[in-house]
């Protein structure tokens, strides 16, 4: 084979293992965000439990879409930028945050509707009067911090589980604090307590949890190259 055929092969191959290595890591984050959104509507749940209010089936299956929905188009926006191993990580992956906060925030309220329609339970989608534009606008700002953040530590040697939990709490923190504000001054009436502390813990939790989600999919990936490393020497030897 010629130098050019090599070439060829060789960018061939690299090309088909990038592609092979992205669908990986996308299928991987995009099981454990189910996992993250069955356990944010556990929690919750929990939640309700001891405040004495207990939703019914049909109230727990739709918010479950509407959370599993959410945090798999997010995690897994995001996580389309873990693959780049430049400098631009980080811008890239904040605007990929950006752009899947809103979309994950439209597509999750709208299955959130046509699941409560098809179980026939009445409600709207909503129980506060926020701005649905003004909230997706704040999320997509949220999650580009969170992304980008996590893209800069992610290349950082101590970038570990602890810096991860951090950010997300921190981010949470700040953008949830923001969105509570928004709740409680557009409500048409000043919502429950026990609403607002839902409410909060959603908007708190899910932030760290999405960046577990990536820590963790990426953490399983190299341990999964490190184990195929440590086979292909053995084999070798």
């Amino acid at each position: 084979m010629n130098k050019s055929g090599r070439i060829a092969a060789d960018t061939t191959t690299s090309s088909t293992a990038k592609s092979s290595s992205l669908g990986v890591i996308l299928l991987r984050v995009a099981w454990l965000s189910v996992l993250l959104g069955l356990g944010m509507e556990a929690l919750l749940l929990l939640f309700a439990a001891s405040s004495g209010l207990i939703p019914g089936l049909g109230e727990i299956v739709a918010a479950s879409v509407q959370k599993i929905s959410w945090a798999v188009i997010v995690c897994t926006g995001i996580a389309l930028g873990t693959t780049v191993s430049s400098i631009f990580r980080a811008p890239l992956m904040g605007m990929l945050g950006f752009l899947a906060a809103p979309v994950a925030f439209h597509v999750a309220r709208t299955l959130h509707q046509g699941t409560k329609e098809a179980l026939e339970i009445t409600g709207g989608v909503a129980s506060i009067g926020e701005s649905v534009f003004l909230i997706a606008l704040i999320k997509g700002v949220e999650y580009a911090c969170l992304a980008a953040l996590i893209g800069w530590i992610g290349r950082r040697p101590w970038g570990g589980l602890a810096p991860h939990i951090l950010v997300g709490l921190a981010v949470g923190i700040l953008f949830g604090g923001t969105i509570l504000a928004l709740t409680y001054v557009s409500a048409p009436e000043p919502p429950s307590l026990t609403a607002l502390i839902s409410r909060g813990i959603d908007e708190v939790v899910f932030p760290v949890g999405c960046s577990l989600v990536l820590f963790s999919a990426q953490a399983l990936g190299n341990r999964v190259a490190s184990e195929d490393e440590d086979e292909d020497e053995n084999e070798s030897s």
